[in-house]
């Protein structure tokens, strides 16, 4: 093996890395970030994106855009089945995080579901409980299940939604509240940058 992690040089390893994601995370065909939307961001800085190879073949992979002007926002993250359990992905966030300092962000979040919740724990991302409901004005609606601990709640283009502060990640708790309110329910992991 002979394993390079590196950011691409040209269009066409952001493709070859975008195909790869999607080929393994298998993208419906709404997915809301195109490969034109990562060329956009790699023509903006190819430090948004971040490619594990093992000669020329691409191994992983992991995709980022600006949320907001302090914060990168993790889009996709993707290894081959059987370079799993080798340090791949966190080799590749751990370039990432450098290159975030690079672009002077102060935080990198993203949004996380199964196995890849212990993942980013491990790595030191704090988690908080995503809670969506179709409909505006229903925020009392959750309230009335998880009023304590929220940290950010909007409500209107259709939905209404909080961000929940919760002690790691609570199965038990994300079940409830999905099941009571028949909710979309994801959590959402952040971790401060030092610049």
């Amino acid at each position: 093996m002979n394993i390079s992690i590196v950011s691409p040089n040209s269009k066409t390893e952001v493709q070859d890395a975008y195909k790869f994601v999607k080929n393994i995370l298998k993208f419906s065909e709404d997915h809301p970030r195109s490969l034109d939307f990562y060329i956009n961001i790699f023509q903006k800085d190819p430090r948004y994106v971040v490619i594990a190879k093992d000669g020329n073949e691409v191994i992983g992979a992991v995709l980022s855009s600006d949320e907001n002007e302090d914060t990168l926002l993790i889009g996709e993250l993707a290894v081959n089945e059987k370079y799993r359990k080798l340090g791949i992905g966190t080799s590749l966030i751990q370039q990432l995080e450098k290159n975030a300092v690079k672009l002077n962000k102060k935080e990198i979040s993203l949004g996380a579901q199964g196995p890849a919740e212990n993942f980013y724990i491990r790595l030191g991302y704090t988690p908080r409980l995503f809670i969506q409901l179709s409909g505006n004005n229903r925020l009392d609606e959750i309230k009335k299940h998880i009023s304590d601990n929220i940290v950010w709640e909007n409500t209107g283009d259709g939905f209404s939604k909080v961000i929940v502060e919760t002690n790691g990640v609570d199965k038990e708790l994300q079940k409830n509240i999905s099941e009571k309110l028949n909710a979309h329910t994801q959590y959402l992991f952040s971790k401060q940058i030092i610049l």
